[in-house]
């Protein structure tokens, strides 16, 4: 369930980077990530992909080629159907059964919310939020404030924004607060 604005969608286990990422960086357990986009056929195109044999998948010249003939395709579907982007992150624990933490981020247009993330991190990495180089958004951020502050800038143009804890965890925890926006943006 992706809230009120997106609703349930269809998801699947796709192995993604922040999967080992989290578990590395954050040392955390098990990291499940899922994966799912709508109209559900891109589903079943993404598992039908993912059968190819590796040497074709990785033929670069073939998949760009592949790129360039399916971009007008996901234009028209995603002119039709919408772009709208949404992450849900789901915390619990099996030694503790009790914690059951979730956020809920979903933006209505891709591109826009990608601009937005990036925004954000230069922001943070401007205000000496992050160190330079190149990082998984877990290894560049360690303190609260500052993950709160990049995430606040993030959202800006997000339609829904959730929190729910079992433990306390509060919406300015996750979101920020509008100082912490303010105070990020005006370090830069």
């Amino acid at each position: 369930d992706f809230g009120d604005v997106v609703g349930g969608k269809d998801v699947a286990h796709l192995n993604l980077l922040e999967a080992a990422s989290c578990h590395d960086v954050l040392g955390v357990g098990n990291v499940k990530t899922l994966f799912g986009t709508a109209p559900n056929f891109w589903n079943l195109l993404l598992g039908a992909m993912a059968q190819l044999p590796s040497s074709l998948l990785s033929n670069e010249p073939i998949m760009e080629k592949l790129a360039i003939f399916s971009l007008p395709i996901v234009r028209i579907v995603d002119y039709f159907a919408g772009a709208t982007n949404a992450m849900r992150i789901d915390v619990s624990s099996k030694v503790d059964p009790s914690v059951k933490e979730m956020a809920l981020y979903a933006h209505d247009n891709l591109e826009p919310c990608v601009g937005e993330c990036v925004s954000a991190f230069c922001a943070a990495l401007l205000g000496d939020g992050v160190a330079p180089g190149i990082w998984f958004p877990e290894e560049a951020i360690s303190s609260k404030e500052d993950t709160a502050a990049v995430l606040g800038l993030a959202s800006v143009g997000a339609h829904t924004l959730e929190v729910e804890s079992s433990d306390g965890l509060q919406f300015e925890d996750v979101w920020g607060s509008k100082e912490d926006k303010t105070s990020l943006v005006s370090t830069v």
